[in-house]
């Protein structure tokens, strides 16, 4: 699924009958705003594209890919690209029709060049499981990837395709599968995979990426990421993928049986627009942990004196998993308080920054 064109352009009130000028609403703005953010993030990643060398695998100011087309695109960004997705019926329908679910991830298409080749979309894996299936299935992409992680994290482990007949160990044997881009595919549910052959896939490196980082991955380098849901939290991830040079993609199971991988197209709009609220609300929380972490450090700094309680969410905002673990438990207690009428020494334990912000 390929997004090229414009987004519609927002409409302005005329001047009202009084020759007066209409005063456009604080909803229109944030609309204007909004569609504004998604045009200028669409013409500097397609800028920035101009520079890149599929065969060195070198992009913008040299850096390593596409990487360096996306590493300023912010979670304030990414709030309103969705925001416009959502309030724009053309866009809407589109990036429903190329965004997809898995037991894997959830990945959301946010804007794409269709003469360039280029693709931009945002992942949000389960929490259920090792991400894109662990060491279990290691794939070969059809593009080269920047991804930037905006919160949790995964371990990103690289491997060397060996044939069967080679001295190997056991547990590094696999049925090869070849599978044709998602796009070309007829089911809704499903891609199909075609048994190649027996091969062996030996991890090569580990390393661990956390939010914030930016990680190229090498189209020639089969790979799988293990996201650890229970230490690094929810992770989300911006997905930039280079034109893609093959038809067909490779991925490395632990069985010979696989004909297809699920693939769940989201059918609905209305189950679209509650998909996208649902990652707008999330990143308005990952911003209300980086706006009160700015807070609390500003304090520190100014020597103001901090209720143990906000010692505790500077330390805590370190860990990957702060969200799910610290914020949320804590800004819940608090609502729950507030709808309550609770009041006292309760209350105030807390109350402790909510109301700073």
């Amino acid at each position: 699924m390929q997004i090229s064109q414009s987004p519609t352009q927002p409409t302005i009130s005329p001047p009202s009958s009084d020759n007066t000028i209409a005063t456009p609403t604080q909803h229109n703005v944030a609309h204007i705003n909004d569609e504004k953010t998604y045009s200028r993030v669409f013409s500097e990643i397609s800028d920035r594209y101009n520079t890149f060398d599929q065969k060195n695998e070198t992009g913008y100011q040299d850096k390593k890919g596409v990487t360096g087309n996306i590493e300023n695109i912010s979670k304030e960004d990414l709030i309103s690209i969705l925001k416009h997705i959502k309030s724009d019926p053309t866009l809407l329908e589109q990036c429903r029709k190329g965004s997809a679910k898995s037991p894997i991830f959830t990945k959301l298409y946010l804007m794409s060049n269709d003469e360039q080749g280029w693709n931009l979309r945002l992942h949000t894996f389960s929490v259920k499981g090792n991400g894109l299936g662990g060491e279990d299935s290691p794939p070969y992409h059809r593009w080269t990837l920047a991804s930037k992680i905006i919160t949790g994290g995964y371990v990103n482990v690289e491997y060397k395709e060996g044939s069967i007949d080679q001295p190997h160990a056991e547990q590094h044997e696999y049925a090869k599968y070849e599978l044709g881009a998602s796009k070309n595919q007829n089911k809704k549910h499903a891609r199909q995979a075609v048994y190649i052959s027996e091969a062996t896939m030996t991890p090569t490196q580990k390393k661990l990426y956390a939010k914030g980082d930016l990680n190229h991955f090498p189209i020639k380098n089969a790979h799988s990421v293990e996201t650890h849901s229970s230490v690094m939290g929810t992770t989300v991830t911006l997905a930039h993928t280079a034109k893609p040079v093959a038809d067909t993609a490779y991925i490395f199971e632990k069985n010979n049986t696989l004909t297809e991988t699920p693939l769940i197209r989201i059918e609905s709009n209305t189950t679209f627009e509650d998909d996208l609220q649902d990652q707008i609300t999330l990143l308005q929380v990952l911003c209300l942990s980086s706006n009160l972490n700015e807070l609390l450090n500003e304090m520190r700094i100014q020597s103001s004196s901090l209720k143990p309680y906000e010692e505790n969410h500077l330390n805590d905002f370190h860990e990957q998993n702060y969200i799910e673990t610290s914020l949320l438990p804590s800004l819940a207690i608090y609502q729950m308080e507030s709808f309550n009428g609770i009041t006292g020494s309760s209350r105030k334990k807390h109350n402790y920054c909510w109301t700073r912000l």
